[in-house]
């Protein structure tokens, strides 16, 4: 007995020991002069190496360093280091990148460490050559390979699934009959249309386990596997294979564009996507795929060949600019003509044409997020910044320079965080609605449009408002217009600059607040206003095909940029409340019902979110906003309704024009019907707009409005703008401000100092 339990003492104290062996005590450092490690072509880049023992310099250590372009050295040399440190100085004429690589040798062991610095990478021009038939190549590849039925099969994997998560392996044909591509499907439990996200992997032969955690956020995930086999046997089997079958398999028939591995390959993840879009609960709007190495260059693939795609992640993109070792260099992995110059290889350069990145990336039109690490020796970053440089999509560069062929923890949050959000998973705009939801036990918050900006006495004095004057808080929602961007103009319909629209949204949601945005664009048909309906056909000229499509364009681009600008003092994007084509069921707008179908209503909605979704913004909190109806019927809601795919908040625009008692009927019957609309489609509910024009009853808000208001869970209500000739809200020189400062003591109406 007492064996057993010395024994067991023995085993306590053995494994933290184990547990915590971690680095090295040695450690060679290669520090740049530049922080950001970029320099100007021509410019000196000084490097500092350390050679350290528990953080400090060994003494008399020999290292052995080479300098120069990466994968092309011109100084390789011996060095003894007397006090354990030495300086280099290194520089290019040409764009690219300059690594200066170090090995120490201590206690007959080697330790190495590196540090690689940038020239002028962002004016890299990738060699590669695009075939003039690579479009058609490829087309006709997909059309063949379409032919051959997909035939899905679906095993569930019960030890795999959780509380949340359904995990499948699936399978189905890919270029012809009995040739299949297998999977990992994880799907929600929970019954609906979700976002979808492709995983392409990185070179090797391996298992997959399903990525079970972005499904458990609200997602299906299709973890692929490109060979062709069972991705459930045990590790031996892919390691067998790996050493036998499938060695260097991405030599095989790489002479040959028609023969190549890779044709199959990239084949199979089109395919993927015809596997989700037919088999799967996908929304049929946010549609990513993303991949690391090998796995980088089939994201770029996908999305290049597949406009499906509405968002691509690639890190470290491996197979982009085969022939810049033509030219000395850097190619990207697998180095196909590095050791050879290409000599008689002529088969295999055109060859490999048809499977380079850089050929993929110019074909990319969807948001790309991309991420790479300067000191990668397996994936040049030369061809990785090259084949960014060419990218025509919104886009963007998360550069880790330290990283070689791996990432950071911090580079792993970044790039799974971006993915949420282009999923609106944990994006400003889901965190928004989640936030909307929250507040909706608490009541309703108060909004007023342009608060900021003038009131019923005073404009364009910082900081005033009518609402704080009078009750000491600001509105907790505030509301303003874009009418006019789309002209180029520096001021809005109402003579509000730009920049001070600008200055005043973000400083609301800074200091808590929530902000919506309307537009009302001019007629691009007419050049007249919003409200100019004299012509017939305005929405047919703007749609695909027609008259000012083009020009609609350049005004949805506008938006676009206004939109884009919006960022916090940390440069992030600030959440927005968006609300075009409001009161379409009216006919005062050019968009309105009298004047286009529903079905050109609904394609002009699609085509203004499809743009600012392929813009990549995820701030964008999209609200559908008809007029006061009084007679709702779940099928006349429907006819203009955009999806719930497409919308998240739901109101109406309720004005009382005429009689208390008709106001009151109307906006009971159309709550009525909105809120169970809500309720059973999962979607926010409010007031978008409101008021009595110059508030001729003292008493509307707590006698008329606030009554109706309680009855139901609305998010907030907006009364609309404070004008000298046109009013809606309170102000502290009218008597309905006695009224409204009872409004705000009411427990259940919240303004910006409630919701903080």
């Amino acid at each position: 007995m007492k064996k057993i339990v010395l024994f067991i003492l023995m085993l306590t104290l053995l494994m933290p020991a184990n547990a915590q062996v971690r680095g090295n005590s040695i450690v060679v450092s290669v520090q740049p002069d530049h922080k950001d490690w970029n320099y100007k072509v021509g410019e000196k880049a000084r490097f500092t190496v350390s050679v350290l023992r528990s953080s400090t310099l060994v003494d008399n250590v020999e290292v052995n360093y080479e300098a120069g372009p990466e994968m092309y050295p011109e100084v390789k040399e011996t060095k003894m280091l007397r006090d354990g440190t030495m300086t280099w100085t290194g520089t290019m004429k040409q764009p690219g990148f300059y690594r200066l690589k170090v090995v120490a040798k201590v206690g007959g062991k080697e330790y190495a460490g590196s540090c690689t610095a940038a020239f002028s990478p962002e004016r890299l021009v990738p060699t590669t050559v695009c075939p003039q038939d690579f479009d058609s190549f490829w087309q006709q590849a997909i059309g063949q390979a379409r032919r051959t039925p997909l035939e899905p099969t679906r095993e569930l994997l019960s030890e795999r699934c959780t509380k949340d998560v359904n995990v499948y392996q699936v399978s189905f044909q890919n270029v012809r009959w009995g040739s299949r591509t297998y999977g990992i499907l994880c799907v929600p439990v929970k019954p609906g249309k979700y976002p979808a996200l492709l995983r392409v992997p990185g070179a090797g032969v391996r298992p997959y386990q399903g990525d079970i955690y972005t499904a458990s956020k609200g997602a299906i995930t299709l973890d692929l596997g490109i060979h062709g086999i069972d991705v459930t046997m045990k590790q031996e089997v892919y390691d067998r294979l790996a050493s036998g079958a499938l060695s260097n398999y991405w030599l095989y028939g790489w002479d040959s564009r028609d023969d190549s591995y890779y044709k199959r390959v990239v084949l199979g993840c089109i395919r993927a996507i015809d596997f989700i879009e037919q088999f799967t609960d996908w929304n049929g709007r946010q549609l990513g795929v993303t991949g690391s190495s090998q796995g980088g260059f089939l994201s770029y693939a996908t999305a290049g060949l597949d406009s499906r795609v509405t968002f691509v992640a690639a890190v470290h993109p491996a197979l982009c600019d085969h022939t810049a070792s033509l030219k000395g260099v850097a190619c990207g992995w697998p180095h196909y003509f590095y050791w050879n110059k290409g000599r008689g290889m002529e088969k295999q350069i055109e060859a490999t044409r048809y499977y380079d990145g850089v050929n993929f990336a110019r074909r990319i039109t969807c948001p790309t997020w991309v991420s790479f690490g300067y000191n990668d020796d397996v994936v040049p970053p030369t061809t990785a910044y090259a084949t960014y440089n060419v990218l025509k999509a919104p886009k963007t560069l998360s550069v880790y320079q330290q990283t070689a062929h791996f990432w950071y923890q911090e580079q792993w949050d970044e790039w799974q965080q971006w993915l949420l959000e282009q999923m609106n998973i944990g994006s400003p705009s889901a965190r928004l609605a989640d936030r909307l939801t929250m507040l909706q036990a608490k009541g309703y918050m108060a909004g007023h449009q342009d608060d900021p900006f003038y009131g019923l006495t005073w404009e364009w004095q910082w900081g005033r408002s009518d609402i704080r004057d009078l009750v000491g808080d600001y509105p907790a929602v505030m509301g303003f217009d874009l009418g006019g961007i789309e002209m180029g103009d520096t001021k809005n319909l109402d003579s509000v600059p730009f920049q001070r629209i600008r200055e005043q949204l973000v400083a609301h949601v800074e200091r808590g607040g929530v902000v919506t945005l309307s537009w009302h664009p001019r007629n691009p048909l007419t050049g007249g206003t919003a409200w100019d309906v004299k012509t017939p056909g305005v929405v047919t000229s703007i749609l695909p095909g027609g008259s000012q499509h083009q020009k609609f364009l350049t005004w949805m681009q506008r938006v676009g940029d206004f939109i884009a600008s919006l960022k916090d003092s940390q440069g992030q994007p600030v959440p927005v409340i968006f609300r075009p084509w409001h009161e379409n069921n009216g006919s005062w707008f050019w968009w309105g019902q009298q004047h286009c179908s529903d079905e050109e209503f609904r394609a002009l909605w699609r085509m203004l979110q499809d743009e600012m979704d392929r813009r990549g913004f995820t701030n964008l909190l999209w609200s559908y906003s008809p007029n006061l109806d009084g007679g709702w019927t779940t099928e006349r809601f429907l006819r203009r309704y955009p999806g719930n795919d497409r919308v998240t908040l739901i109101g109406e625009d309720a004005y009382q024009w005429g009689t208390e008692e008709d106001f009151k009927r109307h906006v009971t019957a159309d709550l009525d019907f909105l809120s169970r609309f809500a309720r059973d489609n999962g979607k926010l509910l409010a007031m978008t707009e409101c008021g009595l024009k110059n508030m001729t009853d003292t008493t509307w808000w707590t006698r008329v409005l606030k009554p109706v208001m309680d009855s139901y869970p609305l998010s907030y209500f907006l009364l609309w703008r404070n004008y000298k000739k046109e009013f809606f809200g309170p102000s502290k020189d009218h008597p309905c401000g006695d009224d409204y400062k009872k409004l705000y003591e009411a427990k259940n109406v919240l303004f910006l100092n409630d919701i903080k």
